[in-house]
Formats: structure tokens, C-alpha cells, sequence
């Protein structure tokens, strides 16, 4: 799903759905943080190198904005 959303947001070349997808991708990594955060080590080791980089991606994207 976020993959989805970075795609999205980047070839938004208007900005028209920036604000909706901005929105949408926040609450999913928030959500995804949540979720990460209750978890013992190593899982949450091994669950932040999964979303490693998605996560670097959709940074990236946000400070070039």
C-alpha cells in the first residue's frame, strides 16, 4: 500500500492529490510505527530493515518537496 502512495505522490506533478495522499501515507506509517514499536528485538530490528527502503523513499520525496 505505501508503495502505492510513493508512486502516487510522485508523479503527481500538479500537486492536485498531494494533500490527500500526504495525509493517507502519514496515518500508514504512523500506523506502521505503532505496530513496530510494541514489538521485542530482533522482530523489530527485522521489521524496520523491511520498511528501510520505503521509508528512505518517501523521506526523500518529502524533503525535495
Amino acid at each position: 500500500m505505501i508503495e502505492f502512495h510513493i508512486k502516487s505522490i510522485q508523479s503527481d506533478i500538479d500537486g492536485r492529490h498531494f494533500d490527500d495522499w500526504n495525509t493517507e501515507a502519514s496515518q500508514i506509517w504512523k500506523d506502521v510505527f505503532r505496530e513496530i514499536s510494541v514489538m521485542e528485538d530482533p522482530e523489530r530490528t527485522e521489521a524496520l530493515e523491511l520498511i528501510r527502503e520505503q521509508w528512505m523513499d518517501y523521506l526523500k520525496h518529502f524533503a525535495s518537496t
